[in-house]
């Protein structure tokens, strides 16, 4: 089979404050080392494998960003809520855009806010991100992953050029993706619906899409295993798909067992015909096929015995309902 060439990788990591307990992110305001040791063992894996990676920073860290030679972006999270897991609970909501910037709620999502409200956010944080590192702000992440078209018509009214917060064919009661393929590549939305091809100035580089578990992401692994990461990239790259996303939270970089998990991926994508590039740079779009027979073979060899219980678990609940 010939093999793909110039297969485009972006690395998106959700720069945040937080740290890891029993393989999950507590996302405590005052673990500061999610960001400082977590952008610098990010950035040496980088470094080490020549990979890019675009750090998109909640404006609230930016004092404990640091240096770094890797593209600087913007991530918010509007609002200010508790959420807990397990024993541990933390606040959700950028603590310095919350006193920067008028909100009439405090939901962390951004369908939740006006389109003058959302502007305000992004505008207030991309100007302090801006001055803070001296650098153009252009590429984007929203908290949650959660855009409506409001979000699209400030992004561009801001001048960001890159949105990085697709799921693809996924739907909660705070973001909607669900009208695009799995294997969605990066497109130019209409104003008029966000998840539709149209002649916008902006481009959305959709997170990959594992089979089944979601966005590739070390964070899943715990659950999935790594070589269910690993197949997803081969049905990507044999499918000749000319795009592939990695998202990550810098505080899982704090964590051996993530750094290690880290490694052995970009180990693996390294060796492939593949080029890193910071979102900014990514301007292939619109032009290809997603196939309509995806090459799912590639994840037999992945399943783990998690894997075989939620199937198991899922075909009982669709007999019962029979």
């Amino acid at each position: 089979m010939q093999e793909l060439m110039n297969m485009d990788i972006a690395i998106v990591c959700h720069t945040e404050f937080g740290f890891v307990k029993n393989k999950k992110i507590i996302f405590n305001k005052s673990a500061n080392k999610g960001v400082t040791n977590g952008v610098e063992n990010l950035t040496k894996l980088a470094d080490k494998y020549g990979a890019k990676i675009t750090f998109a920073v909640c404006p609230e860290v930016v004092q404990y960003f640091p240096e770094s030679k890797h593209e600087i972006g913007l991530h918010i999270h509007p609002g200010c809520k508790e959420f807990s897991i397990g024993e541990n609970s933390f606040f959700v909501g950028d603590s310095f855009l919350w006193k920067q910037c008028t909100q009439s709620n405090n939901s962390t999502v951004l369908v939740n806010h006006s389109f003058k409200e959302q502007l305000s956010l992004i505008k207030t944080g991309k100007d302090y991100i801006n001055e803070s590192f001296g650098v153009e702000v252009s590429s984007f992440v929203s908290g949650r992953w959660s855009i409506i078209k409001e979000t699209i018509k400030a992004l561009l009214k801001a001048g960001i050029t890159h949105e990085c917060s697709s799921q693809p064919s996924h739907k909660t009661s705070y973001y909607d993706w669900s009208q695009q393929p799995r294997l969605q590549q990066p497109y130019r939305p209409s104003i008029v619906n966000y998840q539709e091809k149209g002649n916008s100035k902006i481009i959305i580089l959709p997170i990959s899409q594992t089979l089944l578990y979601g966005n590739v992401n070390p964070e899943i692994i715990p659950l999935v295993g790594s070589k269910w990461l690993l197949a997803c990239f081969l049905e990507y790259y044999h499918n000749k798909m000319p795009f592939f996303q990695i998202c990550l939270h810098s505080p899982i970089m704090t964590d051996s067992f993530f750094i290690n998990q880290m490694d052995k991926l970009l180990n693996f994508i390294s060796k492939f015909n593949v080029s890193f590039k910071f979102a900014s740079e990514i301007d292939q779009c619109d032009k290809h096929q997603i196939p309509l027979n995806t090459k799912k073979l590639y994840y037999i060899n992945a399943i783990n015995q998690k894997i075989i219980k939620d199937l198991s678990q899922s075909l009982i609940k669709k007999f019962i309902r029979k």
